[in-house]
């Protein structure tokens, strides 16, 4: 009996979204349908970065880095898709926007989720969906990159060690990996070439440079860079001999996820797979949501939430001497 009532919800929610982009009846060329539609969508984006609860959210680094990721996302779907005489529009141009397409999004998923539910459960668990997958997305970007980081440092001190040993300056070796290094270790030389051409001096770019950029052994390529620039010595062996300290250690690293796959895969499953069978139960069984609307129900759940919690946080503290 279900069905029908969610296919006039969609039907209902679509005819919604058509007079709500414009109302146009006239028939027109798909591609520019699509162009007014993403026109349309960007616009009351701009509209949203400017309320108080984007604002908010966007100061959280979590969501900050999500809305600059699906902007940076959107400029190079742009300059991919560009075709002449067909102009490209991108949803969202910066972070502030970003966020308001994912509180967008989450929205929706919170119409959905009623419809599906028939009833209000949906929005606490599209709520909750957000304020849990926001701040996991983000902490998966930052080991993605350190992880990539860790990748590129032996190169790193490859290329300093060959620019050091052929006779160049520390600018000039700080602005070669910085034109050059196409990964996240690019970025940081790159401002601290940036910073020397500035004014800044070379103590200074290296103590930015250390603070900048979190990797293996940057504690000691700041350090020899420092060494090198007041004595002149190139240092290329030390270079050598880093790149090779740096690649054992990447590939015990390595190791070590491997060994601890199994492990982590089956505390993710034990800790996730309660909050999902709560959520679908709340969303097909009435009989279910019934029973959490009672106090024993709630006391059920906030003492299970809390027994969840103090599981991760034990077993954080005995992982901590060992990742």
């Amino acid at each position: 009996m279900e069905v029908p009532y969610v296919a006039v919800g969609c039907l209902t929610a679509f005819v919604a979204a058509v007079v709500l982009l414009g109302g146009e009846t006239r028939r027109t060329p798909k591609g520019l349908l699509w162009l007014t539609t993403r026109r349309r969508l960007h616009a009351a984006f701009s509209r949203m970065a400017d309320t108080r609860p984007v604002s908010f959210l966007d100061s959280r680094s979590a969501w900050h880095n999500l809305g600059a990721e699906l902007a940076a996302s959107e400029s190079r779907r742009v300059e991919r898709d560009a075709r002449p005489g067909l102009p490209q529009v991108a949803l969202v141009t910066d972070a502030r926007q970003g966020v308001a397409a994912t509180l967008a999004a989450g929205v929706l998923l919170a119409c959905v989720l009623c419809l599906v539910a028939t009833s209000a459960v949906g929005v606490p668990i599209a709520a909750i969906v957000l304020a849990v997958g926001v701040p996991i997305w983000d902490g998966t970007r930052q080991r993605r990159e350190a992880r990539v980081l860790a990748q590129e440092m032996p190169g790193v001190f490859r290329t300093l060690a060959m620019a050091m040993g052929s006779g160049e300056t520390l600018a000039q070796a700080i602005d070669y990996l910085g034109s050059h290094e196409a990964g996240p270790a690019g970025r940081p030389f790159a401002r601290a070439s940036l910073r020397m051409r500035c004014g800044d001096s070379a103590s200074e770019a290296l103590a930015g440079l250390s603070e900048e950029l979190h990797a293996p052994g940057v504690g000691l390529l700041t350090t020899a860079l420092l060494i090198s620039q007041r004595t002149g010595s190139p240092l290329k062996s030390l270079f050598g001999h880093a790149a090779k300290l740096v690649e054992r250690q990447g590939e015990f690293e390595r190791m070590l996820e491997v060994k601890t796959a199994q492990v982590r895969l089956s505390v993710r499953i034990v800790c996730g797979l309660p909050v999902l069978m709560i959520a679908s139960l709340s969303l097909l069984s009435p009989d279910f949501r019934a029973g959490l609307a009672t106090p024993a129900g709630i006391v059920s759940i906030l003492l299970a939430i809390g027994m969840d919690a103090a599981a991760l946080l034990i077993i954080r503290r005995l992982m901590r001497g060992v990742v």
